[in-house]
Parts: structure tokens; C-alpha cells; sequence
């Protein structure tokens, strides 16, 4: 073309701009409505088209969109102009802004741009020139800017610019936002981007000189020989890279946004990639505790590596879809680890958005590196905990910002239910070329794993997932190494040890006083997990159930229901607030820092054969999980001979939600107003526990326990001896004894009576006599019963009573059996005899140490009677001896008189009849 030709095309050109921009600074006519005008607007075309569909390839681009801008409207007017384009690449297409040199905006002002800046070319048909381009400069970018295109050109004499970026809030794709500097009237650009800038084959397209570009050149395909032109001095590496994918449909973007607030949009197919066998997929992983100690808190760090290709000759590899990590079985979540944490808001990560994550530094539990090919370096970040949500409990986010990326994944820490052992997963990544990332998980005294409570060589087995579904998926095996024990312990042996330390006491050891009473059991890391605990009180330590209500067993059934959240709990507990009597400590995890987590302890009924029982509770509550409730329930016995309670326990969860909780602390407190109680007996006693291991093991304990000041315990029991019925020789009179105990003083602990040697055993009145295997069986014959007792205590609400037996005995005479049930049952045993000063004798030996206001035995007459009297109770010694003895030591010897009909007026007046018959008959 001549230089006459060249001015006449720059002339219709300079003609054709000015047309467009007068038309766009026209007024739009006032008939046309914004319906009328949006069904005018849209794309003409829109074609985006690789020079090569290798996947994972290196293509130029040429980009092609045409669209409705300016102009007269044919309903009057003009419509609208371009603010700015926004094209959108396919799904999985990379762009790597880094590779070439960057023009600064003072060389791209003055036309000065480095030759090796130029990353493509641009054309704008619609000028009227056809064929010509202009050079496309990598730019330098402001700190918010991932990337930056420019070009410039005299015909228009404004710059326009196309900022890079990715798609963060969704599947960070590669998008373009073009936006001229000016109003313009353009409605058509044409993009030719280069998959590998320095490629000779583009030295015709490459201007050396950019202010000779007018007269440059018109012919894109040959390209303008010339001093114009020049080569590329850097490495031949890529800038654009086909998705990894092979058969899915890839769908390119545009939007169009105007000044006057509209925008459209359009889509057009992408060719299909192909060649996804020529790709590679190695990935690797190397994993490592942060401690060789078993037992012990632990962090992690973790190293994933996936080569990836920098030549612009071959393909890159498939980028990583889902990496899936298995842990070592025994290296699980440490239950202390979220003490203090809180959770990272979906909304504060911008999760979906294309903002940087601003997540609370406290749900902070890893630092990461990011490597991706097409940054120009590592970007550092984060992993948070994520707020739990149903089926993922245990969420995290990972966010990293760098280059103007913001990064924001998230990912799942998955343990197996039954043993916790965890897999790391990171599903549906983006199509990014990730060449290694780095993970370090903190690992300080609440670190958020545990390590396995065992030595070992521990496998660590992962599995990898490329984009491309028809490459393998990649499997890794690695090791981890526990070489000691915890605290700089030796390894345990094939079985770990179990020594826990147990610790009882009361608040106050004053005798017959209330005092809250606490047990604790701890285990040191390294030991065998605690799988239950046992406890017999001492005897005579009892509680006060009066006036306390069981927890109902429809309140305990809720405690067990996932519905029944450790939440809803701490809001409102399922057992009633009058049921409860003390509260539960529990620490929890490894380290020397367990995580203490507070809980209830109720009354409840009847459970496993005994008459009451525990219900522990304890919301498993910390940071921002909950994990429902520990509920563990124990049967309480009460030996009826000597009413010591014995407490025995239900397993204890030993996981929950695929958490070991690595039990550590066991801390109950019986601490309700007025509840438990000293015995009035000051020997030196015990609390006997039993602990049992997670390996079998089973630890014993006898904890001493002593209370003081029984000396200043008052003791004046008061009994009363009633004989009924016939008062004749040979008569068999029913008896009723009664005795009453003043408050505060000390409990009865042997009762000794000897009636007067007129009132005598009639053993031909002994007929059924209950064995000892009837009275164990509850199967004692309706004819071994005797009388019935009554025994009213203000422990209880009811009295206890029940039938009174003879029970076979080892001694030549039957025991008298008083077997009292009510809440529980108890037993009063005295024996039976005849000592040598004569009478008989009943002597009951082994009195629980309980207070007793009023025990009432009232034994049979007549034809069961097993009195008779020698002679006539009117005329014979109507005193009985008893000897009291208390459970301080104290005595109490005195005579009782027996009241009789003798003494009674009705009596009296017999008496007087028949003295006056007497007189009558002598007269």
C-alpha cells in the first residue's frame, strides 16, 4: 500500500470515529421506552477460539465480540454506549499475567513499552479499517489488580485497559474486564492473546517500535516485515493454558454494561479439548507430627506436591480436583483442641464472594503456602474453623490472598465414627495449577490432634483426584513415626498402664453433720482410658432423699436423643432442676492443658436391678462445635445390713461424633444443700473405688475416711414396751415396741432387750421358720411372718416397713428378721437367746449408722404369740432391761417398764369386781 493509500485509509477511519462519537453524545429520543431499547441491545457475535485444543495446552486466543452500541434508534434517539465489556473465559482456563515483562504507565503514556511486554494484539473493526491491530502490553499493576492488559491507539487517543482476575466466588475461571478510559462509540474488539508471548512465530506480530504502528501494518495473518519488528529476549514460557478436562462442554462468557444502566449478556460454545492421555498426574505427599511422643497433644505438617509443566512446548498437568488424606489410625482430634475457638462465618470467609476471607483470629488453627504455576510466587494464608453444619461437623476454611488473589477453599476433617481415625478432605478444587502446598497445623499444648496412644511406624495413605476423569487417581503412602512416650516417657508395652489417682472427701468431717462429699479420679496421658468407676461410700455416709424427685425416665430417654442438643441442654436441661443433686467435672484430651467441661448430677429411679440411681450429665459443648451430651448413669445399692451405698457406673462413651474423648478427669461433687450426710460413727473407715481401663486393666483404691466430734454427739434414745392381748399364765401376749431418737444425736448402733424372767419363749409357737435362701429369694412362707415393723427416718420421705420373720440361724434359736422396704430396703437382724440370769433376750448387733426418728416392731399374740407368760403378768416383774449403744460409743443402761392391761382402769374395775364377788360369797 502506498503512503497515499495509507493516508486515505486513516482519513475514513478518523471519519467513522467521529460518526460514532457524535451519535453517542446525541440525546436518546424521549418516545423510546426501556423495554424498546433493551430488545435492541445484545451481542452480534461473540466466538472465542483456540488455536489448539490440547488440553492442558498452550493456545493463542482470538477473542471476537460484537455488540449493539450507539447509533440511531429507530423509534428516535440514539441507544446506548459501552462503559464496559466483560469476557469470561471458560471453566478450568488459566491465564498467567507473570511470565513477561510489565510496562510501566509512564512507558505506555509516551509509547515507550519493553518489546517483551507485548502479549497479544487488538483490533477494533468497527473503526471501518479492516486489518489493522494494535499491540496488546502487559502492564504493571496497582497492589488490588491480579493482572493487566493495555493497549492504545491515535485513532481513538484514549488507552484501554483489561484487567485480569479470577473467578473467587466460584470456579475460579480466568475473567477480563474491558474498560475505556473514554465515552466511545466502539462496538466490536477483537483480542488475539498469545499462549507463549515469546514465541518466535510471533516476532511478525511484535512492534519494536510502537509509534511507526499507523502505517505498521494491515495484514495480521503475514504479518509486516521490517524494521518494525523484532524478536522476544525471554524464556519461552506460557501465558495461556487450556482447561485439563477432555469431554465436558466448555461455555465462554461475555457481558456488555453501558453507560445509561444497561447490560446484557451472551455465551458461546468453546471447542472441546482434547488429548487428556498425553497428560501427567504425579502428585505427592509427605506428613509429619509435630511430636515423635504417643499420647500427646500434636500438630501437623504437611506437604503436597504436584509437578507442573513451565515449557510452553508441552502440556501442563492435570490440576488436583479432590485430595483425600488418611491419617493413622490413633491419631485423631484432640477433645481440647476447640476450647476457646470460635467458628469463621461463611459470610466472613467470602465464601462466594471475590473479597478476602476476614475471618476472627481465634478461629485460626493453621498457617498454609500456596504455590500455584501462575503466580509469580508462593501466597501465604490460613485455615479456619468453619461454622458446623449437618453431615460436616468438623468444616475449615483455607484462605490465602496473594497478587490480588483471593483464595478461599473449603474443606473437612472427617473421623470415622467408631474409631476416629481422620481423613482430610478437600473436595471439588478449583482448576488450578497447584503446584505444592504447605500446611502447618499448630501443635501447642491444646494442639488439634492427639497423637496414637501407641508407638509405631504409622502409615499415612492418601488418594488424589485428577480434573480429567480419564486419568487414574493417584494414591500416596507415607509414614509417621511415634518413638517415645508422653511426658519423655519410654514406649508403653503391648499393654498400657492403668494407675489413676483417685481422691474422696467432705467439705466439713464434723459426725452426723451435712457436708458435700466429692470424688475424683484422674489418669496421666500415656495411661489406659477410663472405662468406668465404682464407688462404695462408707458406711453410715448417707443422704437425705427426702423432698428430692427422681429425674422422670422420659427426661433421661432425651438426654440420649440427637434432637437433645449439649445447647438445648445448657438452655434448658431435660431432668428438673429439684432433681439434681451435685455437678460433674470433666477434663478431656491430651496434653497437659485437658479441656474441663462442667455438668449436672441428678437423682433418678430404680435402674439395673438397684432401687435409685445417678444420671451424670455433661454438655459436650466447646468453641463452635457441640457434640450432644455424655450421659452416664449409675446404680446405686444400698447393702441392706449396713445400708452402705455402692454406686455402679455405666460404660463411659469413650468417643462421641468420631472424637476420642481421651479422658483425663473425673471430678463429681454431691454438693446440694443438706444432702449427704456424716455417719455418727468416728472409727477410721474407707470410700472403696474401682476403676477399669480401657485394655482391661482394673485399678482398686481404698481412700481413708474418718469424721470427728462424735464424743460431742448427744444420745437419749427413748424406747417404749407394750404387751397386749391375754395377761394370764400361760397367756400369749402381742408385743409393740416403739422407739423414738431425738434429732442431731448419734445414730443407734446396738439395742440389747431382756424381758423379765416371767415372760418366756413358747417354741412350740415356733412353726415356719424362713431359711436364709427363701429370705436372699424373697420367697419366705406367708407362716415364717411374725409381726411387722415401721421405721420412719427423716432421710426419706415414706417410712420403711415390712413383715418381721424368723429366719434360720447358726444358733440353737431362730433369728427375728425385721425386712423394711420402701425407696430401698434395709434389714434388722437380732438374735435370739436365753442368758444365764434368765429371760429372754433380743439382740440386735450391726444398726446401720442412720437417723431413725421412730422404729415401731410390733410382734404377734395369741395362737403366733411367741410369748408366754409364766405367770400373770398382773402379780409378776413388769420391767424389762435394755442396753443401748450408739455409734459414737456412748451407752445408755436402764430398766423399761412393760404397760400391760394390768395397769389399765379397765383392769382396775375387773379387779374390783371380782373382789366384791369374793366378799359376797364369803358372807
Amino acid at each position: 500500500m502506498t503512503m497515499r493509500g495509507r493516508s486515505i485509509v486513516l482519513v475514513l477511519a478518523l471519519l467513522a470515529l467521529a460518526g460514532a462519537m457524535f451519535a453517542a453524545m446525541a440525546n436518546p429520543a424521549s418516545a423510546a421506552t426501556r423495554e424498546e431499547i433493551e430488545s435492541e441491545l445484545g451481542f452480534t457475535k461473540l466466538a472465542m477460539e483456540p488455536s489448539d485444543t490440547q488440553a492442558g495446552g498452550h493456545p493463542d486466543l482470538n477473542v471476537v465480540t460484537e455488540w449493539v452500541s450507539g447509533g440511531i434508534f429507530a423509534g428516535g434517539g440514539t441507544l446506548p454506549t459501552l462503559r464496559r465489556l466483560k469476557v469470561h473465559t471458560p471453566t478450568g482456563f488459566i491465564g498467567d499475567p507473570h511470565v513477561t515483562p510489565k510496562c510501566t504507565l509512564t512507558e505506555f503514556s509516551s509509547a515507550a513499552c519493553p518489546v517483551d511486554s507485548q502479549i497479544g494484539t487488538v483490533s477494533i473493526p468497527n473503526l471501518g479499517i479492516f486489518g489493522i491491530f494494535f499491540p496488546l502490553y502487559n502492564m504493571e499493576t496497582n497492589p488490588d489488580q491480579a493482572g493487566l492488559l493495555g493497549f492504545t491507539t491515535p485513532l481513538i487517543a484514549a488507552p484501554v485497559f483489561l484487567e485480569l482476575s479470577s473467578r473467587t466466588d466460584s470456579d475460579y475461571g480466568l475473567d477480563t474486564v474491558s474498560t475505556p478510559q473514554i465515552k466511545l462509540g466502539i462496538n466490536s474488539l477483537e483480542t488475539n492473546l498469545w499462549g507463549v508471548p515469546a514465541d518466535p512465530k510471533h516476532n511478525k506480530h511484535r512492534f519494536l517500535t510502537p509509534l511507526k504502528y499507523l502505517g505498521a501494518c494491515f495484514d495480521y495473518q503475514n504479518g509486516c516485515p521490517g524494521e518494525t519488528f523484532a524478536k522476544s529476549n525471554i524464556p519461552e514460557r506460557p501465558f495461556l493454558q487450556n482447561p485439563t478436562t477432555c469431554g465436558e462442554e466448555l461455555i465462554a462468557r461475555a457481558d456488555v454494561e453501558y453507560y445509561e444502566d444497561y447490560e446484557v449478556g451472551g455465551e458461546a460454545p468453546y471447542p472441546a479439548t482434547t488429548g487428556c492421555q498425553q497428560l501427567s498426574f504425579s502428585p505427592s505427599i509427605l506428613a509429619k507430627p509435630t511430636t515423635e511422643r504417643s499420647d500427646t497433644a500434636s500438630g501437623l505438617d504437611l506437604t503436597i506436591k504436584i509437578p507442573q509443566s513451565q515449557s510452553g512446548e508441552t502440556p501442563a498437568s492435570s490440576e488436583l480436583r479432590t485430595s483425600l488424606i488418611t491419617l493413622p489410625e490413633g491419631f485423631t482430634i484432640n477433645p481440647n483442641a476447640a476450647d476457646g475457638k470460635v467458628a469463621c462465618p461463611d459470610i466472613a470467609a467470602g465464601i462466594g464472594t471475590l473479597f478476602g476471607a476476614q475471618c476472627p483470629q481465634f478461629s485460626k488453627i493453621a498457617t498454609v503456602t500456596l504455590d500455584v504455576s501462575a503466580l509469580p510466587g508462593p501466597i501465604p494464608g490460613a485455615i479456619y474453623l468453619a461454622e458446623p453444619k449437618p453431615g460436616e461437623p468438623y468444616r475449615v476454611i483455607l484462605a490465602a490472598d496473594g497478587f490480588a488473589t483471593h483464595v478461599k477453599l473449603l474443606g473437612s476433617v472427617r473421623p470415622d465414627p467408631q474409631t476416629g481415625q481422620l481423613t482430610l478432605a478437600f473436595e471439588d478444587l478449583p482448576q488450578s495449577p497447584l503446584q505444592e502446598f504447605d500446611v502447618h497445623v499448630f501443635g501447642s499444648e491444646r494442639g488439634l490432634f492427639a497423637s496414637p496412644p501407641k508407638c509405631g511406624h504409622t502409615p499415612v495413605s492418601s488418594e488424589f483426584v485428577p480434573w480429567d476423569s480419564q486419568l487414574l487417581n493417584s494414591h500416596s503412602t507415607g509414614f509417621m513415626d511415634f518413638t517415645g512416650g508422653p511426658n519423655g516417657a519410654g514406649c508403653p508395652g503391648a499393654t498400657r498402664p492403668y494407675t489413676p489417682s483417685v481422691r474422696t472427701g467432705v467439705a466439713n468431717n464434723t459426725a452426723g453433720q451435712h457436708t458435700p462429699f466429692s470424688i475424683e479420679l484422674s489418669r496421666s496421658d500415656g495411661d489406659q482410658n477410663t472405662t468406668a468407676l465404682n464407688v462404695n461410700t462408707a458406711p453410715g455416709f448417707a443422704a437425705t432423699l427426702r423432698g428430692v424427685p427422681y429425674c422422670p425416665e422420659a427426661s433421661i430417654a432425651l438426654l440420649h436423643s440427637p434432637s437433645h442438643t449439649g445447647k438445648a441442654e445448657l438452655a434448658s436441661p431435660a431432668c428438673p432442676a429439684s432433681s439434681q443433686i451435685g455437678t460433674a467435672t470433666t477434663g478431656v484430651g491430651a496434653g497437659n492443658h485437658p479441656l474441663y467441661t462442667p455438668g449436672s448430677v441428678y437423682l433418678a429411679g430404680p435402674y439395673n436391678g438397684a432401687p435409685l440411681s445417678l444420671v451424670v450429665v455433661v454438655p459436650a459443648v466447646s468453641g463452635p462445635y457441640d457434640l450432644g451430651n455424655v450421659v452416664v448413669r449409675s446404680a446405686i445399692f444400698v447393702d441392706p445390713v449396713t445400708a452402705q451405698v455402692r454406686t455402679v457406673s455405666d460404660p463411659i462413651p469413650q468417643i462421641l461424633e468420631g472424637v476420642p474423648l481421651r479422658l483425663r478427669t473425673i471430678l463429681v461433687n454431691l454438693d446440694r444443700p443438706n444432702f449427704t450426710i456424716n455417719p455418727t460413727n468416728c472409727d477410721a473407715l474407707s470410700v472403696d473405688s474401682t476403676a477399669f481401663g480401657s485394655e482391661g486393666a482394673q485399678f482398686s483404691q481404698s481412700s481413708h475416711f474418718q469424721v470427728a466430734n462424735c464424743a460431742n454427739l448427744d444420745f437419749g434414745p427413748k424406747l417404749g414396751l407394750k404387751l397386749r392381748g391375754s395377761t394370764k399364765r400361760r397367756g400369749h401376749p402381742a408385743v409393740k415396741a416403739v422407739l423414738r431418737t431425738g434429732e442431731g444425736e448419734a445414730n443407734l448402733g446396738r439395742v440389747e432387750v431382756t424381758m423379765p424372767k416371767n415372760e418366756l419363749l413358747d417354741n412350740s409357737h415356733i412353726g415356719t421358720v424362713c431359711t436364709k435362701v427363701q429370705f436372699a429369694e424373697e420367697k419366705c412362707p406367708a407362716d415364717s411372718v411374725y409381726g411387722t415393723a415401721t421405721a420412719q427416718t427423716p432421710l426419706l420421705d415414706q417410712p420403711l416397713t415390712g413383715p418381721v420373720y424368723l429366719r434360720s440361724s447358726n444358733r440353737q434359736l431362730p433369728d427375728l428378721v425385721a425386712d423394711l422396704h420402701g425407696q430401698f430396703d434395709i434389714e434388722l437382724s437380732g438374735q435370739i437367746d436365753t442368758p444365764k440370769s434368765g429371760g429372754l433376750r433380743t439382740r440386735f448387733t450391726s444398726i446401720p449408722d442412720a437417723p431413725v426418728s421412730r422404729f415401731t416392731l410390733e410382734l404377734d399374740g395369741g395362737k403366733k404369740g411367741l410369748l408366754v407368760n409364766s405367770r400373770s403378768l398382773c402379780k409378776a416383774g413388769k420391767r424389762a432391761a435394755v442396753k443401748m449403744v450408739g455409734q459414737n460409743g456412748s451407752t445408755d443402761s436402764h430398766a423399761v417398764k412393760l404397760q400391760s392391761a394390768c395397769g389399765s382402769k379397765a383392769s382396775r374395775h375387773k379387779r374390783h369386781l371380782r373382789r366384791l364377788y369374793r366378799a359376797r360369797v364369803v358372807r
